[in-house]
């Protein structure tokens, strides 16, 4: 009797225990996402990288064993001396709850004034503003991670700060965007935690991106036009965090923190890290912009080598040699380092092969060519007048080339008149000539002009000779001789060429001054005509 009652007992603890592990293998599918187990993994696609190499940190999430669909990851890498690079990465559509916005990320110039575009090898500030949305105070860890348009991290920045209830909260840092830098459209990555992903801090928000342009040549407002947030990842249970390395990384070994979460509760974590070799012994990179794009004889053109790049960790290109392939000497620039400018007018209209020669602390060297065109670029432009105005024969002419303009960069230094009344062509260096016609008639009168780029430009003017010898007398040239010519004499009396009230039409007898001569001598032909 004892035994059946044992026999009783035990199958009735058995069952006990068979039923629940009936359900066991279901257990985590019917279990909510966010009650159920997440496991995330971390792994770089490669152990060990060289400077400008692309590292991919990827992983799969998985919840209750299954992949999940809707999801965040936070990714910290870390150089050997302290951060590298910042990221919230989405998958699915992730739905919080958020407790902060990112509600601006913007840039600065030194001065405090907005700026989309910044030049490489200068300063900014850059800045982000937080918002709290809960009821309840919380303390942020806040960072802001700065692209160039290749996508490497230039540096990264981060700030703690306790929040009160719906306050916003901001910072701002002075940052030296390298000279190497690529130059294009660039992001800045915003990421807020509860602390460092790589102690456990969780997302407070989705990260923000914050898009700039990187030049080489200008800072300012450009208004810049921002593109939408960059898409959630899509791969269910799957992220990748592809970031590229520098050109001078420091060497050793950078690790990497991930963490993933489906809800506030719901978060685990992992470990990976990847090793960048020493890069000593690498010789530097030859690279050179110039501008204008299409330049011209005699304007000066700017080149631009902070393009190039030192390669090697802490190296610094302390030597830039310029040959612009004119035969002019070569232009060399030292120092620690080195000023990598330079500025060079080409005086003829040829296409010209330039050079330049980097040579680093090391002093291992490199070169790089570019050709460059040279233009003729805008030229001179010809223009006369004439005085007076009313041309009779054997009478000076005065012609003044003066609204003649050079082309550019460049200055007027022949000017070619042609009277064409067979007394020939007149090479003059001024802007002003006199001549006189000896016989009535028509004149085609041409000027060319040359400036200092040995560009030319023509006009010419019909001028008509009338045949009047007592044309002098007619001050005002209305054809008739009468009060108005001593009227206009009078007002001129006493003046000579310098005076405020000088009329050469008034001075009949040529002898550089208005007297009572002149008007004895309009006076004696008073009331005729001019024929």
């Amino acid at each position: 009797m004892h035994q059946k009652k044992n026999a009783y007992a035990l199958i009735l603890i058995l069952s006990m225990v068979a039923i629940p592990m009936l359900g066991l293998t279901n257990l985590s599918e019917s279990m909510p996402q966010s009650l159920a187990v997440l496991t995330i993994t971390a792994k770089t696609d490669q152990g060990t990288y060289l400077q400008r190499q692309k590292v991919t940190v990827s992983g799969n999430v998985t919840v209750g064993g299954s992949a999940a669909s809707d999801f965040v990851v936070a990714v910290e890498v870390n150089r050997p001396y302290g951060h590298y690079s910042f990221r919230t990465i989405q998958v699915g559509n992730p739905t919080g709850p958020w407790l902060v916005n990112i509600s601006s990320i913007y840039l600065q110039d030194t001065s405090s004034n907005p700026i989309d575009t910044i030049k490489a090898g200068s300063q900014m500030y850059v800045g982000m503003n937080v918002y709290n949305t809960q009821s309840t105070a919380i303390t942020i860890f806040a960072t802001t991670t700065v692209y160039d348009a290749n996508m490497v991290a230039l540096l990264t920045n981060h700030w703690t700060s306790s929040m009160d209830p719906l306050q916003t909260v901001g910072s701002k840092y002075l940052m030296q965007i390298p000279s190497w830098a690529t130059s294009g459209q660039a992001v800045i990555m915003g990421c807020v935690y509860n602390d460092e992903p790589a102690s456990g801090g969780i997302a407070y928000c989705p990260e923000t991106a914050y898009y700039y342009y990187l030049s080489r040549t200008q800072t300012g407002l450009l208004g810049i036009t921002q593109p939408s947030q960059p898409p959630p990842q899509s791969t269910p249970g799957a992220y990748t965090d592809p970031i590229r390395l520098p050109t001078n990384p420091s060497p050793g070994t950078y690790s990497v923190h991930v963490l993933g979460q489906s809800g506030p509760s719901t978060i685990s974590s992992a470990t990976t890290s990847f090793t960048v070799q020493s890069t000593t012994g690498i010789p530097p990179q030859a690279s050179f912009a110039y501008w204008p794009s299409n330049p011209s004889i005699n304007h000066p053109v700017s080149f631009d080598a902070s393009s190039s790049t030192p390669e090697g960790y802490n190296d610094i290109i302390t030597r830039y040699e310029w040959d612009f392939g004119d035969g002019t000497p070569h232009y060399i620039t030292t120092g620690n380092p080195a000023d990598p400018t330079a500025s060079h007018a080409f005086t003829q209209a040829i296409r010209y092969i330039v050079t330049l020669n980097v040579t680093n602390n090391e002093g291992l060297w490199c070169t790089t060519s570019k050709p460059i065109t040279i233009g003729l670029g805008y030229g001179p432009t010809a223009n006369f007048t004439y005085s007076p105005t009313y041309v009779i024969i054997n009478q000076t002419e005065t012609f003044d080339a003066s609204n003649s303009t050079p082309g550019d960069y460049s200055t007027l230094t022949n000017y070619i008149w042609n009277f064409s009344d067979g007394t020939g062509i007149f090479n003059v260096t001024t802007n002003q000539t006199i001549h006189s016609f000896t016989q009535p008639g028509n004149y085609t009168v041409s000027l060319t002009v040359q400036d200092s780029a040995s560009r030319t430009a023509s006009t010419s003017a019909i001028v008509q000779v009338i045949n009047a010898t007592n044309g002098i007398y007619d001050v005002n040239h209305d054809g008739k001789i009468d009060g108005k010519d001593i009227a206009l004499a009078g007002l001129a009396f006493g003046s000579v060429p310098a005076s405020p009230n000088w009329n050469p039409n008034a001075d009949v007898n040529h002898d550089g001054k208005i007297d009572g001569k002149d008007i004895a001598l309009i006076s004696l032909h008073f009331g005729e005509l001019v024929h």
